[in-house]
């Protein structure tokens, strides 16, 4: 007996160039205050839509850094209005590249004008995906990516580096997209490059692409929030990787490979089930040792000390493990203790937790920078189908960071922790907005939603 339309999953991916204009300023790393000048490889949206009985979701992935809450608001209006998909049905991810638009925590002026059309390029490939769906058959499998990673805090810590492929082809076996989840920090070029590009990810579904002809092939961000490639981890002066294109072809490749080698291995059925599901719960704040006061006037003095920075690239055998240590005057002159004092009497911070079934896989996303264990917490906790992690959607909020590295440093004043050389292993955990509770908060409420799909 032949399925009919009405009982089968339908599929459809697109993709569609999102590079800014150059001459425009790149940012996203501090020792980067240069404008683009040229585009190594170009930038994208992609996105692959499923439709089973009236229920439509979206997965879009954006090689760009992030965006701030009402950008991402805009996007997801847009695309209920051209492609009717409702707003708790799309999962937005970020690949978290850093070598996209500064647009993270805030859309200065000059960025005004492309985050309007960006609205428009995200809906229209949505649009496109949702037009082009047709009959699907959906398979997924699990495999590993090790020592690529590692904990930039801790680097003798064991991490989590599985690999979650998902394939998507018509009745005839054509591909249609190619999804690929996995955790790494999208920071692999660096600010040597003036030089728009989509890092490591953007490597990866260029490779697929090419090899697997008609696949629309998609990364997904998982719990990277301290997550390094290669050995950089902080405070490693001796890595043979510098940060070059050529770094970051390889791990793109590398990791392509893996994935189209599970992807080889997997079995797709006709018989695909969606789900969603959604609750919200509060992440509480950062609380430290220190008054607003004490860390207005230690930010005072470090101004005096360090002075200031400019520079338009990174100088010489810079990488993200020593920017820190060897330019303190940007990273730790005092800024983010003086926010922290100034935020830690706000409400908690409101979050979406969302859930995603597409067939057998199970997808537990979420804003923010999950640090890895966390997200690991959430695959045990969730039972035997062990879902992927999608952080970094939705609006950029900060890092959620485990609770040891807070336990260690809560005691070390403010005119201490700014010292890069003693402290810089514990960035994203001192410049996290919530306290050491709310990674577990997030776990509980993750895994609570996953079970009800």
């Amino acid at each position: 007996m032949v399925d009919s339309p009405v009982d089968r999953t339908r599929s459809g991916a697109a993709r569609t160039v999102i590079t800014p204009p150059v001459g425009y300023p790149m940012g996203n790393w501090g020792l980067r205050q240069g404008v683009a000048k040229g585009i190594h490889r170009d930038i994208h949206a992609r996105a692959v839509v499923f439709e089973r009985y009236g229920m439509l979701l979206a997965i879009v992935s954006l090689e760009i850094a992030g965006l701030t809450s009402e950008t991402v608001q805009a996007i997801k209006a847009r695309i209920f209005q051209v492609a009717g998909i409702p707003v708790d049905n799309i999962l937005l991810n970020f690949t978290h590249n850093h070598t996209s638009p500064d647009t993270i925590v805030s859309l200065p002026k000059e960025w005004i004008t492309w985050a309007a059309w960006l609205a428009d390029q995200v809906a229209g490939v949505v649009f496109n995906a949702v037009n082009q769906a047709m009959p699907a058959n959906v398979g997924s499998g699990l495999g590993s990516f090790d020592g690529w990673t590692v904990n930039r805090q801790y680097p003798n810590r064991q991490i989590d580096t599985e690999v979650g492929v998902m394939v998507v082809n018509d009745d005839e076996g054509s591909p249609i997209a190619r999804l690929v989840n996995f955790a790494c920090h999208g920071v692999a070029d660096g600010g040597q490059y003036l030089e728009w590009s989509g890092d490591f990810a953007g490597e990866m579904s260029a490779e697929i692409e090419d090899r697997v002809p008609g696949a629309v092939a998609i990364y997904i961000q998982g719990a990277a929030g301290d997550i390094h490639p290669f050995d950089w981890w902080f405070g490693n002066r001796a890595s043979e990787h510098l940060h070059s294109h050529e770094d970051t072809a390889l791990l793109g490749k590398s990791l392509a490979n893996v994935a189209l080698k599970v992807g080889e291995g997997v079995s797709a059925s006709s018989d695909v089930a969606l789900g969603v599901a959604t609750a919200v719960t509060r992440l509480p704040r950062h609380q430290v040792n220190w008054t607003i006061e004490a860390a207005l006037d230690n930010r005072k003095k470090l101004a005096v000390a360090l002075g200031t920075y400019t520079g338009e690239t990174w100088l010489p055998g810079t990488t993200t493990a020593n920017t820190a240590e060897n330019h303190p005057e940007l990273y730790g002159w005092g800024n983010n203790e003086v926010s922290l004092a100034g935020n830690q009497s706000l409400p908690a911070v409101p979050i979406t937790i969302r859930g995603f079934r597409i067939g057998d896989t199970l997808i537990s996303a979420h804003a923010g920078e999950l640090f890895n264990e966390l997200g690991s917490n959430i695959k045990d906790g969730a039972g035997d189908n062990r879902p992927w992690i999608a952080s970094y959607c939705d609006e950029y909020i900060g890092y959620i960071s485990t609770r040891h590295p807070h336990d260690e440093i809560a005691a070390i004043p403010v005119t201490e922790i700014v010292d890069m050389k003693k402290y810089r292993r514990y960035y994203g955990t001192t410049t996290s907005p919530f306290a050491p509770e709310a990674g577990e908060t997030l776990v509980e409420t993750a895994i609570e939603v996953l079970k009800t799909l």
